[in-house]
């Protein structure tokens, strides 16, 4: 079942996040932080997010939000999947659920930026399975070596 993230979600993300052995401190950080200000600002209108439960076990979970100054572009901000149920469409069934959303919404285009470190090659793998075309890629963005790729899908 996928729902909106619940203050009882906190820890379950964080651990995720730290599980995937990908992310950094630093990715964690801003990560937690997205999560903090959509638990405890029911005012905000900047992230929402989701997540994939079943049995009281989260799958997974996706951080979307409008990008600031357009009238129907979503950012992709973070997506996680446990690693003890990677592989298995998680992920996948994460993004055909924002994608109907943002529809619902009346959006159009998704953005997801992401590193272009050798380790994030799975992750980049993921966007092109999930019909993700890469935009363009911006050398030495994030320290000499790591590129941002950005991918973009018209829904």
């Amino acid at each position: 079942m996928i729902r909106k993230l619940k203050k009882e979600d906190r820890e379950k993300i964080e651990t995720i996040l730290r599980d995937t052995n990908n992310f950094n401190e630093n990715e964690i950080a801003v990560a937690m932080e997205l999560v903090d200000i959509y638990l405890n600002n029911a005012e905000q209108k900047d992230y929402e997010i989701f997540v994939d439960e079943e049995n009281s076990f989260i799958n997974g979970y996706v951080c979307i939000g409008p990008r600031p100054l357009t009238k129907s572009t979503y950012d992709l901000y973070w997506i996680a999947v446990n690693p003890l149920v990677q592989s298995k469409g998680i992920g996948s069934k994460l993004i055909k659920y924002i994608e109907e959303y943002i529809k619902s919404k009346s959006g159009s285009l998704i953005l997801i930026e992401t590193s272009g470190k050798p380790s994030y090659e799975k992750e980049r793998r993921f966007y092109e399975k999930n019909n993700y075309n890469k935009i363009t890629e911006i050398k030495d963005f994030y320290d000499k070596g790591d590129s941002l790729i950005i991918y973009g899908k018209y829904i």
